[in-house]
């Protein structure tokens, strides 16, 4: 039997020794199996490897817009608002538009328009869809693949993204924006957020968005204004259904609600950004609480609740020049 002490020291050496976060690869096009992922980040590296932009300026190379995060903060613009830029009206996208192409488009014109967001709170958004949009997408259509019915209709071809907790509901609304109906192939993605309180900016950004993807629309994106348990209670079981359940820094015990909500509606898959760690250890033993800390130890007990109740569970990160709380829990429903 394996000493106490030796499992803690692993995990420790396992969560916090810094290594080489790699570059998301563009030519992988999977989802999860449970099988060991190139390309997956689990490290907090102060220096990751970026793609895409965030900072409207002059089309320069490649190189240049995979630094927009270090440029935010050589520049201390990180919690600023996005720079507003006076240029010519956007192209509006078709849904044949690739994915790297829909964010740099709404990016800059979240910048173009002025925006009410920060820059911290885009960066948020677009690199949590980044790091966890395909596995997220993969479980919920081996959801729908594993139905019974083989004739289904168009809302059974309906991916549904529950935004928790959702403040202004971008990262929901992202969600959206990066998964068009495209071709032949008639698969819907509408994003439910939930929130206590509907925020003046909510409408603003979503018209914004959709100026570039007119796909995301008053149909793809409702608002619920209610708390989280007042939505369990209005809200039918998702179980063969392809839902997707995310939450962006839902504060302290907010989260374990949220993983709860995945688990009790048999989400497809669910993942999390925690925030406010304070209590949220108890439960946890004593040896994992004194050798990991608090939030460690409180993000290990939710990954052992995830197991428990058939997900496969899993760690990722944004990178940590956006915010330091930037762990993601990650399940997906197994077969």
């Amino acid at each position: 039997m394996l000493n106490i002490c030796s499992v803690c020291a692993a995990m420790t050496a396992l969560f916090a020794a810094p290594q080489s976060m790699p570059p998301l690869d563009q030519q992988r096009r999977h989802s999860s199996d449970y099988g060991v992922k190139i390309n997956h980040p689990t490290s907090y590296d102060d220096n990751p490897s970026f793609k895409g932009p965030i900072v409207l300026e002059e089309m320069r190379s490649p190189d240049y817009y995979r630094r927009r995060i270090r440029h935010y903060m050589s520049n201390d613009k990180l919690r600023n608002p996005l720079p507003h830029h006076e240029t010519k009206s956007p192209i509006q996208l078709n849904s044949n538009a690739p994915t790297a192409t829909i964010i740099k488009a709404v990016v800059e014109h979240l910048a173009r328009k002025d925006a009410p967001v920060d820059v911290k709170e885009v960066a948020e958004s677009t690199e949590f869809y980044l790091r966890i949009g395909k596995r997220m997408f993969g479980a919920a259509r081996r959801s729908m693949k594993n139905k019974a019915n083989a004739n289904q209709d168009d809302e059974e071809d309906t991916i549904t993204i529950y935004d928790l907790c959702s403040g202004h509901g971008l990262t929901g609304m992202m969600f959206v924006a990066c998964n068009p109906p495209r071709g032949n192939y008639r698969q819907l993605v509408r994003a439910v957020l939930v929130d206590q309180s509907k925020p003046q900016s909510h409408n603003v950004l979503r018209e914004i968005i959709s100026e570039v993807c007119p796909w995301v629309t008053a149909d793809t994106i409702q608002f619920e204004t209610c708390s989280l348990e007042d939505f369990k209670s209005k809200t039918n079981d998702m179980e063969g259904n392809a839902s997707i359940v995310i939450s962006t820094h839902a504060c302290g015990s907010l989260t374990d609600t949220v993983l709860s909500y995945a688990v009790d509606k048999h989400a497809s898959a669910v993942a999390v950004m925690p925030c406010c760690y304070t209590g949220t250890d108890q439960g946890t033993p004593y040896g994992l609480r004194r050798m990991l800390g608090v939030s460690l130890s409180a993000d290990v007990r939710r990954s052992f609740y995830l197991q428990d109740h058939e997900y496969h569970g899993d760690f990722a990160t944004i990178p940590k020049a956006i915010t330091p709380m930037n762990r993601i829990i990650v399940g997906e429903k197994r077969k």
